[in-house]
């Protein structure tokens, strides 16, 4: 049985997640201070980058949801075994030390961010041609200060 990583949330509703933040904006403007060259992606790239951002996030969210839930599962799994032997094992799961408890969130988040990572590389081609077909609809407004 494969573990669910994401909380069931699949690549279609990560993309749909996506594409509500990234066609929210349909205009942007783009300042450019009197000293400064004219960046002709910053806006957008800024709006792009947020965008990423936001999904990475929602993405590290889903893990999480989906790591809790996992262990309240086990949890409850042990509490319902009705072995003699589950209040130890309860009770060993509790006591570590301080040191132990420190390397395994440590684990744990590298684990975290290293799956995170996985599943936006899986997303980014799909992804990449979103940010593709936007800027061409989008509307970029130029304003020199």
């Amino acid at each position: 049985m494969e573990i669910d990583k994401f909380n069931g949330v699949t690549d279609s509703e990560f993309i749909e997640y996506f594409k509500i933040d990234l066609h929210s904006r349909m205009e942007i403007i783009n300042y450019t201070y009197p000293y400064e060259l004219l960046d002709e992606d910053g806006g957008f790239g800024e709006h792009v980058q947020r965008c990423v951002g936001l999904l990475k996030d929602y993405i590290i969210v889903c893990h999480r949801e989906a790591k809790a839930a996992l262990r309240w599962q086990q949890k409850e799994a042990l509490e319902n075994d009705g072995e003699p032997g589950t209040e130890m094992e309860l009770g060993q799961m509790v006591q570590e030390t301080p040191e132990e408890k420190t390397n395994r969130l440590e684990m744990e988040k590298n684990q975290e961010k290293e799956e995170s990572a996985a599943k936006y590389r899986e997303l980014s081609n799909e992804i990449n041609c979103l940010i593709d077909g936007h800027r061409e609809k989008v509307k970029i407004i130029y304003v020199d200060l």
